[in-house]
């Protein structure tokens, strides 16, 4: 077809305000804010999109990267899957590099996605500080300017998860504190503080949720503070008893004084009861009347003791609290009042509450050992001993932890056992079950 030459003048104009259209049209996700961009640039970030993810899925990062980079400039929003492959290959990267300059920059490029990251999905913003802070632990030069970034980081991400947080997360928060105070960054007050800001987060989180690991977080944390130089009575008295005069009023900062304090054994302080009798007159918690109850055992009075355990008892609703409460309860019965049955019924309340504790079948063999014989004769006497190591043998099952504290116990109880020669007389072998009665009421297995 011949096309007269007018008409290609103006073919040649169109086609030229075409391709302008199309170029001003042509936008990256990054520019109009949107997720793939608009036009050849769209064009452009999906077809790298589908190049990088195809490299990722079969491991290939080395073709992936340079797909993956235009992505990430140019329409991050494309994929929320952008963010954590690309902190993947930088990790991979960065783990099999040998100069260090290179490994330098690349490491600083996965600083720089975590920090977009953070852009570009707020709502992940504790996730992925939790997660920069444990590369910058892992990549960066050990020292302790590194350490408070790492702390820092560290605390953005618990205020931003809240109870959310992960338990490993909270053990770093005081795991990087406790490095800075040995290397002399962080005061032996900024310390307490933190341990004291660590606990109330932990308390928070396992008051909302239901993982059990926090508790065992907490274990951590008040271990590895208890071991430092700067927690020990001395230094939290002369830290908080400037405090106290200002925040006596203050129930929070009552709270947390008294939480350290008991953490700490520092409860036959005056500032423990000073801070424990403010913390009940405001707020007559089962906290508080647990504070009280240790008070009044310090000044040696047992009955007063025993009412706020039972005030205490009435109000805990955390399983964990009330277990110890009933086996404190029924340790000053058994010692201080020599009321041996109430006793057991405190350590059977405990086990009740915390099966998996190995406290209350201890205090229960005590108990036991201790109490008003039964039988009439000495071999019936002497079948408390087989309940006896029946209870120091469930201690360690059901608590492992027990297992040295009641070994030695148990090979001493088990010496007082009746002789077969007694048990042949009165026709009861071994291995027969048996009730003793009275006030123990317990079901055993015959032993000689």
């Amino acid at each position: 077809m011949i096309i007269a030459k007018k008409n290609i003048h103006k073919l040649t104009a169109g086609i030229a305000g075409l391709f302008l259209s199309l170029s001003t049209f042509a936008q990256t996700g990054v520019a109009s804010n949107s997720r793939y961009g608009h036009g050849a640039d769209s064009i452009e970030c999906v077809r790298n999109l589908s190049l990088y993810q195809h490299h990722y899925k079969n491991k290939d990062y080395n073709s992936a990267i340079s797909h993956w980079r235009i992505v990430f400039n140019n329409c991050p929003k494309s994929s929320i899957n952008n963010v954590p492959r690309g902190i993947s290959m930088y990790q991979y990267f960065i783990a099999r590099e040998l100069d260090p300059a290179v490994k330098s920059a690349l490491v600083d490029t996965l600083m720089m996605i975590y920090r977009e990251g953070i852009k570009l999905l707020p709502q992940r913003k504790g996730e992925y500080m939790a997660a920069m802070a444990q590369d910058m632990e892992t990549y960066l030069e050990d020292s302790p300017e590194t350490k408070k970034k790492i702390l820092k980081t560290i605390e953005e991400s618990i205020i931003a998860e809240k109870e959310n947080t992960l338990p490993t997360t909270f053990v770093n928060y005081m795991k990087t504190s406790l490095a800075l105070n040995d290397a002399g960054i962080l005061t032996d007050e900024e310390l307490v503080d933190n341990y004291t800001k660590v606990s109330e987060w932990l308390d928070l989180a396992i008051t909302k949720t239901s993982n059990e690991d926090l508790a065992k977080a907490r274990d951590v944390i008040d271990n590895a503070f208890a071991q430092s130089i700067a927690a020990n009575c001395e230094n939290l008295i002369k830290i908080y008893s400037d405090k106290f005069e200002a925040g006596q009023n203050d129930l929070e900062f009552l709270k947390k004084l008294t939480h350290l304090l008991n953490s700490k054994n520092c409860t036959d302080s005056k500032l423990f009861e000073q801070a424990s009798e403010k913390q009940f007159q405001l707020d007559p918690s089962a906290t508080a009347a647990y504070n009280m109850a240790k008070l009044f055992l310090q000044k040696g009075n047992f009955s007063k003791a025993l009412e706020y355990f039972d005030n205490a008892i009435e109000q805990e609703t955390r399983s964990v609290q009330k277990a110890t409460y009933w086996c404190q309860k029924g340790d000053i019965l058994r010692s201080k009042f020599d009321k041996f049955a109430e006793a057991k019924r405190c350590a059977l309340e405990a086990a009740k509450l915390r099966p998996d504790w190995g406290e209350p079948y201890l205090l229960l063999a005590t108990i036991y050992a201790q109490g008003p014989q039964c039988g009439d004769d000495e071999f019936e006497k002497r079948q408390i001993y087989w309940v006896i190591v029946d209870k120091l043998i469930k201690a360690k099952t059901v608590d492992p932890e027990y297992a040295e504290r009641v070994n030695s116990s148990i090979k001493t109880y088990s010496q007082h056992f009746p002789s077969k020669e007694e048990g042949f007389f009165r026709d009861i072998s071994e291995g027969t079950t048996i009730t003793i009665g009275c006030w123990v009421n317990e079901t055993t297995r015959v032993r000689y």
